[in-house]
């Protein structure tokens, strides 16, 4: 079986990282960002990124620098820099290079043929299930014509156990961190989450 750890465990490693080690936790968001930009184009061309408000919206949103012109960015709220300021200027930066990034409805699936969706909603942190305007994003996720990536878990599942809170995301690939959460290997996982691609966050 995959080694795997927990989200407490994961946020621990994060936190020794900035903590001990020194590393600017937008280090680790960035060579989270790259990891899923280069899974992405294993996928495909073209590219539709649904991003959160939290650090996980924050990985993709940097991850739509990387992938440039061939990705499009969608999102209904705007990451709160008091809370979740990586994310914040992940946002800014795309801004201050020209992209116009404005809080709108989900995309709509038709429209998109053949691009990769890749899922950048919500992180492992997630406790409570996904309903309303969430699920609203899920769905057309999930609606989309083309491969699915999934950024860290695919949103909606429990972390730790597995278990889908309300609407969750369908991907065929998950790019996670540092190393697979129990979630992500727990029993009946594997439809939501697909092959699970463990990338490095450039800790030594």
């Amino acid at each position: 079986m995959r080694h795997s750890i927990s989200v407490a465990e994961a946020r621990a490693i994060d936190r020794d990282a900035v903590e001990r080690l020194g590393m600017p936790s937008i280090l680790l968001m960035e060579n989270a960002s790259r990891a899923v930009a280069e899974a992405a184009r294993r996928m495909g061309e073209r590219f539709v990124i649904l991003c959160g408000p939290g650090n996980n919206g924050g990985d993709g949103f940097a991850a739509a620098r990387h992938l440039g012109a061939a990705a499009e960015v969608f999102f209904w709220q705007e990451p709160d820099p008091a809370k979740c300021p990586d994310a914040a200027l992940q946002v800014a930066i795309l801004r201050a290079a020209g992209w116009t990034l404005e809080p709108s409805d989900p995309p709509d699936p038709d429209e998109h043929d053949g691009a990769v969706w890749i899922d950048a909603m919500f992180g492992t942190g997630l406790t409570r299930g996904l309903e309303g305007e969430a699920a609203r994003w899920v769905e057309a996720f999930n609606r989309g014509a083309g491969p699915k990536l999934a950024v860290d878990i695919p949103s909606g599942l429990h972390g730790d156990t597995g278990e889908a809170l309300g609407a969750v995301c369908r991907a065929e690939r998950t790019v996670t961190f540092a190393a697979a959460k129990h979630g992500l290997v727990a029993p009946g996982a594997a439809e939501r989450v697909g092959e699970i691609e463990v990338a490095p966050l450039g800790i030594p």
